[in-house]
């Protein structure tokens, strides 16, 4: 087997790149410099589309790029095949369901999975035929031609989207694509009749039994088309470059684009998208009626009323061409001293195509390792900070960080032999754009707590999340309704809803009316141009006073972590403000079930320069905690609305605030240790 080649002929290669003005040819030249033995092969394509000036023009993008392309050998599959075979034999046992004893079956054969080093690893410029090579040529320029879309697609996107064999490194790099092709050409994008989006919807469907393997099996190496139609199980990454090959072997142009960590819950993701023209059209890569929905709920604005609310601080998507730019293409920077995501040169940031984005610069307070250069901004995930943008460090000891997603903390690192060390305060970056430090102002109050996890949170609250659709407050006088204020008119987020008020007329008492005799919130909040209104009660005669942990009392005590759930048989809960207000908004949180379990241990930790410890809590039945002396601004990170996302529940995050009346609520940069007693 080939090896890959050395970092420092790579760095060689990317000076002589980015120092000429005929930077393309040079890069040619050094690219069959670095073929070694294998020059000859591609010298042939090469001479093979000497008289084509179109296809010379592609085979020289793809070997001018091919430094930095490597994939599994194809012999490498053998060593692969009994685990493949049992995979198999347990997917037809269970008539190819996935429960969970499906699942600790699969996890078993990983077991039995071989060794594979870095050294199995082939470079495509050592290891490319020109047979092969003037395949692909052929082929990607035919099905270009024969696609009805073709004049959407430029003869750039063409070498970007449609030309690369490779679509993702440590594939095998096989004739799936004639595959794809021979099997599917002439049935879509063939035809006027139909919309691209309509024939990608179709060609998917067939695909429908190729699903997501619910995270069982990951340490499986799924390194082929073939092995993953077999196996019908894979990650989303599996499938993105999957879906990539099949459409780009029928001449649409797609790419993969991914968050590399999630602004507000755990996890990173990958999915699709087509670039058609000046716009790019992200999917879901599994089957999905929705498919389409990303630039819907990806745009750092909205809560979704379905799938809740998403914030990225970055999307980055996954190119054939190298583009050497920042650490990577710093000789006095250790490679060591790069997070993984910015040695990665086979990627473009997309982040504008999908939120409105700001340049922060940040003046790091830290003292630097020595000789760092560079400096990181990292979001909060799996116990860990993972760096999402790089930025030079000036002489003043400002970074500029350019095109960040809004409504997210970032903490500015530097990062040193794998290590991220903090490099100033955290920071809020706001939906405005600007930027708010968080650290701690003295002030104290009391934090509740109620849910621990965030996009299961969503999840599994979603019947209150919409059940409440149609709510409305009106003004009341002498004990009739005298005018609107507001109404809810989508589902719920998590957390505190915030409502405008049409109404300018000044009240006292306030009806809201239910959508059906029964109700389940966390606070309701009535807000002036001054703030919150501090005393509000609920009025309602025949509601009983429970002494419950879901009483009507939480409904108004200053914090959501405390839910009411009850019954008001008349179908409307009135509410004294205490003296007449003109009110500006409503806030509505909704009930959230308790996360929050008898016999577990909670501890309370804060970020300064690190986690600290503040408090710790036994789980009670109230459903809820609350820690004493919490300051206004326990930092780290978390989601907005609830907590943030921990499958191996040892430390569980959150987001909190403090409001007018004193108590901290959880939704701000708290990290939370808990663990079964």
């Amino acid at each position: 087997m080939g090896k890959i080649f050395g970092w420092g002929v790579v760095w060689m290669l990317l000076l002589f790149a980015g120092g000429c003005s005929t930077g393309e040819e040079r890069q040619l030249d050094e690219a069959l410099k670095l073929a070694g033995d294998n020059r000859k092969e591609l010298e042939k394509v090469l001479d093979y589309y000497a008289g084509d000036s179109l296809k010379l023009r592609a085979v020289r993008f793809l070997i001018r790029n091919m430094p930095g392309c490597y994939g599994f050998p194809e012999s490498g599959l053998s060593g692969l095949a009994s685990v493949y075979q049992a995979y198999d034999s347990v997917n037809r046992t269970f008539d190819y369901r996935i429960c969970a004893e499906w699942g600790k079956e699969i996890d078993r054969l990983q077991e039995r999975i071989p060794g594979i080093s870095s050294g199995c690893w082939v470079a495509d410029l050592s290891a490319v035929s020109s047979s092969y090579l003037i395949s692909e040529t052929e082929r990607s320029f035919d099905a270009w031609e024969r696609n009805v879309y073709a004049s959407q697609i430029s003869f750039d996107d063409f070498l970007e989207y449609v030309l690369p064999y490779r679509r993702l490194n440590g594939l095998v790099a096989d004739g799936i694509r004639d595959t794809f092709y021979y099997r599917h050409m002439g049935k879509y994008y063939a035809s006027a009749g139909h919309s691209w989006k309509e024939d990608t919807d179709s060609l998917l469907f067939e695909y429908r039994s190729l699903v997501h393997s619910q995270f069982f099996g990951t340490r499986i190496p799924l390194v082929d088309a073939v092995t993953f139609e077999r196996l019908k199980r894979g990650l989303c990454i599996h499938r993105c470059w999957y879906n990539s090959l099949l459409l780009s072997a029928l001449g649409m142009p797609v790419a993969i684009d991914f968050v590399p960590a999630w602004g507000n819950r755990n996890n990173s993701h990958t999915w699709n998208v087509l670039v058609m023209g000046d716009r790019s059209y992200a999917f879901e890569a599994f089957w999905d009626e929705d498919r389409w929905k990303y630039k819907r709920i990806y745009n750092n604005r909205t809560c979704d009323r379905l799938w809740g609310e998403f914030r990225l601080p970055k999307v980055y998507r996954y190119t054939y061409s190298n583009h050497p730019e920042g650490p990577v293409t710093d000789r006095d920077v250790d490679r060591a001293d790069i997070p993984s995501l910015f040695r990665n040169m086979k990627k473009l940031d997309v982040s504008n195509e999908y939120f409105e984005t700001q340049d922060v610069c940040i003046k790091l307070t830290e003292p630097a390792p020595e000789g760092a250069r560079y400096a990181y901004l990292a979001v909060f995930g799996y116990q860990q900070w993972h760096p999402v943008q790089w930025g030079k460090i000036g002489n003043d000891g400002s970074v500029l960080f350019r095109n960040m997603g809004k409504d997210m903390v970032y903490l500015p690192v530097y990062y040193r032999q794998g290590v991220v060390v903090p490099a100033a305060s955290p920071f809020r970056l706001e939906a405005d754009g600007t930027v708010r430090i968080l650290s701690d102002d003295g002030k104290r109050g009391k934090v509740g707590l109620r849910t621990l996890f965030g996009a299961p949170t969503h999840d599994r609250n979603l019947t209150y999340l919409h059940a409440f659709r149609g709510t409305s407050f009106v003004v009341m006088e002498d004990g009739n309704p005298q005018g609107k204020l507001c109404e809810l008119t989508d589902s719920l987020g998590i957390g505190m809803n915030r409502f405008p008020v049409v109404s300018s007329a000044s009240c006292r008492y306030v009806r809201m009316y239910l959508p059906a005799d029964t109700l389940a919130a966390g606070e309701i909040v009535f807000y002036t141009a001054d703030g919150r209104v501090p005393s509000v009660r609920v009025v309602s005669e025949g509601i009983p006073l429970s002494q419950s942990s879901e009483g009507i009392r939480n409904l108004t005590d200053g914090t959501e972590a405390t839910c009411c759930r009850c019954r008001f048989p008349e179908g409307y809960v009135d509410f004294d403000l205490g003296e007449s207000y003109r009110l500006t908004g409503v806030g509505f949180c909704p009930y959230l079930k308790s996360q929050i379990e008898t016999g577990n241990h909670y501890e309370l930790l804060y970020w300064d320069k690190g986690w600290k410890r503040h408090a710790s809590r036994e789980g009670t039945e109230l459903g809820w905690l609350e820690f004493e002396g919490g300051t206004s601004s326990l930092s780290a990170h978390a989601e907005k609305y609830g907590m943030a996302r921990s499958f191996c529940r040892t430390y569980i995050y959150c987001y909190g605030r403090r409001n007018q009346l004193g108590v901290t609520e959880v939704k701000e940069y708290v990290i939370l240790k808990h663990s079964k007693r």
